[in-house]
């Protein structure tokens, strides 16, 4: 299994559930602004390994035995999740970001 790291949101102390929440949001934002990936690919929260433990973030992953390294996709992914990662002030409307994201 391959595994390219796309990003991770700005980690909470106050609020580590909204960390996650965050993570979330990303990665449907992400299939959303990209479209359908590649056969055998995916975007997913993953966990990066520190030495201090681990901590979530998002990842393009997919399965060797079904396709190449899926370099044009892995790029689409990392410029949506530019768009995503905006300033903290737009965060702070995460709900109205959710509701978009998931409408039902």
């Amino acid at each position: 299994m391959g595994r390219e790291f796309i990003g991770e949101c700005s980690p909470s102390d106050d609020d580590p559930e909204f960390e996650d929440r965050e993570t979330e949001m990303a990665v449907k934002y992400i299939k959303q602004a990209c479209g359908e990936p590649p056969p055998g690919v995916d975007v997913q929260v993953t966990s990066e390994d520190h030495e201090l433990g681990s901590y979530p973030v998002v990842s393009v992953v997919w399965d060797d035995s079904i396709c190449e390294y899926p370099d044009e996709y892995i790029g689409k992914c990392i410029e949506a999740f530019e768009r995503f990662d905006l300033p903290e002030e737009v965060h702070e409307r995460g709900e109205q970001i959710q509701k978009l994201l998931d409408p039902d």
